[in-house]
């Protein structure tokens, strides 16, 4: 099992950064990004948050859904909690967060880099792990 994490952990290491840099996503506040952030990760529709947050650029239909059933596989259960870990305001309207998603003893984290301008939140990168320690390492 610590195996099949750490392939994960590997996929989505090398599919989301690359992708995130090249399609930004756009949304009317802070407040619409994270309810969009916050349902995909709690339904654990990684296809579409990866979609919504423009880190699927680079990734087939078929890349994204296998991603999203390895996902599925690992976490069998929605996720039912979520904090933010960090936040780090990098001035003039950007910041940086890390969430934390649980069920149980289950958990499964993400991070956002975000540009609040002009009455709009732009989603500049995204990415989730299942090792803490990988996004934690971003900060």
């Amino acid at each position: 099992m610590r195996s099949f994490l750490s392939a994960l952990a590997v996929a989505v290491a090398l599919a989301s950064p690359a992708a995130a840099q090249h399609q930004n996503s756009i949304f009317r506040d802070y407040a619409e990004m994270r309810d969009v952030l916050d349902r995909f990760m709690f339904s654990r529709r990684i296809a579409d948050v990866m979609r919504a947050f423009g880190a699927s650029d680079e990734m087939t239909e078929q890349e994204l859904q296998g991603l999203e059933n390895r996902v599925r596989a690992i976490f069998p259960y929605d996720f039912r909690h979520v904090d933010v870990l960090r936040s780090e305001d990098m001035g003039n309207g950007w910041k940086r967060e890390l969430y934390a998603y649980w069920a149980g003893t289950a958990y499964i984290f993400a991070t956002v880099i975000f540009h609040e301008r002009d009455g709009e939140c732009v989603a500049i990168a995204f990415r989730f792990n299942t090792d803490i320690e990988e996004l934690l390492s971003k900060f």
